[in-house]
């Protein structure tokens, strides 16, 4: 059994999603024998209210937090796993817990997203999210939406927007879903990483082995599927991309969408099962390589 060496601080957005998600941590590793503190620590994310992708990334949501963890001021980190980077350092290893859901929600007032009025103003910041609604319905008009989910909820009932779209376990973990008005996205393809929880520490860190006993091995097997996949196209969250990999029964599934910066109505949708997760990968990889390439030979 471990034995309470030390106490951890748990570093996490101030956010209440990002306070929720740090205390479901904190009981986590409560279980293991650690005391925890959390503390709260304020990003560059949250100083603006600008898109992410005008801004470049993801970064902006664990930059700070990163350094406090190389600073050693703060022992482990808790972040929404689609906040970090893709492309990872070194210095830094992290663990996941299990997915809970991976959906985007369309969430409005007059109706679901083919109900909906035309040209109905909907508040969302996400390229991906975009493009994947373009698909049906190109009359909407799109507004930049930042802000926790509080705030954009808040902007939806006073009229800004007709609707919004967020992600489903955000919801959830809040208390806030309510399916009379908001409405599963399942054609939509998520952020690579969507719906998990992440843990992240120092590559040498002295409890390294403990944390690794708290991952989830098959949501760790999809969420690196779907890392690995954005990374194959240097992609980030100024991209409309979107990778989602799962077990179903004895296979592993994966769907992605790959959009184009110049034409969110443009977009590369498929899916692929196996008994190989890397057969799998491999195929989905190849098959995007091709069509982007096909799209660029046309002009």
């Amino acid at each position: 059994m471990l034995l309470l060496r030390k106490q951890l601080k748990i570093g996490t957005r101030g956010s209440k999603l990002a306070l929720w998600q740090a205390e479901f941590a904190k009981k986590r590793l409560e279980d293991k024998g650690f005391e925890c503190e959390i503390v709260p620590i304020k990003t560059s994310g949250d100083k603006t209210d600008k898109p992410l992708y005008q801004l470049g990334g993801k970064g902006l949501f664990i930059k700070e937090i990163e350094k406090a963890l190389l600073d050693k001021t703060i022992d482990i980190a808790v972040h929404s796993l689609k906040d970090m980077s893709v492309f990872e350092d070194e210095r830094f290893d992290f663990i996941v817990f299990e997915r809970d859901y991976w959906e985007d929600i369309f969430v409005s007032f007059e109706g679901n997203f083919l109900e909906i009025k035309k040209n109905a103003r909907v508040g969302t910041s996400s390229l991906r999210r975009r493009a994947e609604l373009l698909q049906y319905r190109d009359d909407f008009e799109f507004v930049d939406l930042r802000g926790n989910l509080d705030t954009r909820l808040k902007k939806l009932r006073d009229g800004e927007v007709d609707a919004i779209v967020v992600s489903k376990s955000g919801l959830k973990r809040l208390g806030l879903y309510d399916e009379a008005y908001m409405y599963d996205l399942r054609f939509a393809t998520p952020a690579a990483g969507q719906g998990v929880i992440a843990v992240e520490f120092l590559s040498d860190f002295e409890f390294r082995d403990e944390l690794k006993q708290l991952e989830d091995e098959k949501t760790r097997i999809c969420i690196d599927s779907e890392r690995a996949f954005v990374r194959q196209f240097n992609a980030s969250c100024n991209y409309p991309i979107g990778a989602l990999a799962r077990f179903e029964q004895d296979e592993f599934f994966m769907q992605i969408t790959y959009g184009f910066v110049d034409n969110l109505r443009r977009v590369i949708k498929y899916s692929r099962r196996d008994i190989s997760p890397l057969f799998v990968f491999s195929d989905v990889v190849e098959y995007v390589k091709k069509k982007v390439k096909d799209y660029e030979n046309r002009g």
